[in-house]
């Protein structure tokens, strides 16, 4: 009797966490402006746990190898991207408000377990709008 509690609490705890992170990437879900002059134009575009398009500088990335760490606080979100023929591997941290978004990203150095101004480029970024499913299908 005690191993069909525990399996059952255990089935419970699983599909909790499952709900809970799949809760959280919907939250990030839509496209996001980067802030600041020198940011102009860049944008985060999350489709998806499998799509996600950073424009920057002019030029537009698809992320890959993209993990999500929703376990942590601030989230952890590394991926890599191609930059002038190499693939970068990027570890973040990121913070989610009401339709903002604060992202640090550390490239070439290890991430630390804060925001931090001593080390990476923060970011700041604003919703500009969100990715409806029928929309994410056609791209």
């Amino acid at each position: 009797m005690k191993k069909v509690f525990l399996l059952t609490q255990l089935c419970l705890l699983v599909s909790f966490a499952c709900f809970s992170q799949a809760s959280r990437l919907k939250d990030m879900i839509g496209k996001w402006e980067i802030g600041g002059v020198q940011n102009a134009g860049a944008t985060l575009e999350i489709i998806d746990s499998t799509t996600i398009i950073l424009t920057y500088g002019g030029e537009t990335r698809k992320m890959t190898n993209i993990r999500i760490d929703f376990s942590k606080s601030p989230y952890w979100f590394d991926f890599s991207a191609e930059d002038t023929g190499s693939l970068k591997s990027v570890k973040s941290l990121v913070e989610l408000g009401d339709n903002v978004m604060k992202w640090q990203l550390f490239i070439d150095e290890e991430r630390t377990p804060h925001f931090t101004s001593r080390k990476g480029e923060l970011l700041y970024l604003k919703r500009t709008k969100p990715v409806v499913a029928e929309t994410a299908k056609t791209q």
